[in-house]
């Protein structure tokens, strides 16, 4: 990867990240999603201060999810400030981290030989589209920790477009989706899809899987 293609990551996470951060400052307000308060302020909690020896099942099974990566809405919760801003770099921090990952792999799927202006904007738009779900936009002015349990799962997604992908690269791509499932159980759903990529046999006219 060139250093005007590493402009290009840059800038286009740059983008991807005020864009993010103008939904909550148009709607002006950070809302909460549906099951926040049942459980993810409580995670959050947990991460800052253990309470494992004073709650029992305190917020039912989800009460034993993994709760590092709830800290963030819990001190989002506690957050002095204007909800707006709060939400407004919220949102722009979660497209931050969805970003790299998404334009690594369109980077894959869509090389630059060399880099043109039609290269730069196909790539652009295709992160873009990876944005167009409702359930994303959706997430990204909420307190919705889904996303964030995704990024190690686009990372693993990235290293397995590389067209050197070798057992090395394998392993760290194995080792980032089971972080992403020990963050979300149902993204472990998708391993049977990975390991059929993965095991796919690779002929002298492969093209980016």
């Amino acid at each position: 990867m060139t250093q005007l293609q590493r402009k290009e990551w840059l800038v286009v996470t740059l983008i991807a990240a005020a864009l993010a951060a103008v939904l909550p400052l148009h709607s002006g307000f950070l809302g909460w999603s549906w099951d926040a308060l049942n459980h993810h302020v409580y995670l959050g909690l947990i991460a800052q201060s253990p309470r494992w020896h004073l709650d029992v099942n305190a917020a039912s099974v989800q009460s034993y999810q993994y709760p590092y990566l709830y800290w963030p809405v819990y001190l989002i919760s506690q957050w002095p400030g204007s909800p707006t801003i709060v939400a407004a770099l919220w949102s722009g921090f979660l497209a931050a981290m969805l970003t790299p990952p998404l334009w690594l792999s369109s980077y894959r799927l869509i090389p630059p030989q060399p880099t043109t202006r039609e290269d730069v904007a196909l790539r652009a738009l295709a992160c873009g589209a990876a944005f167009m779900s409702l359930g994303i936009l959706s997430a990204l002015e909420t307190t919705a920790n889904d996303l964030l349990a995704s990024v190690p799962l686009l990372w693993a997604l990235a290293l397995s477009l590389d067209p050197k992908f070798d057992d090395s690269r394998a392993g760290c791509a194995a080792a980032l989706w089971g972080l992403s499932v020990a963050f979300k159980l149902s993204n472990g759903l998708f391993l049977p899809w990975l390991l059929l990529w993965w095991f796919q046999p690779m002929t002298p006219h492969w093209s980016p899987r």
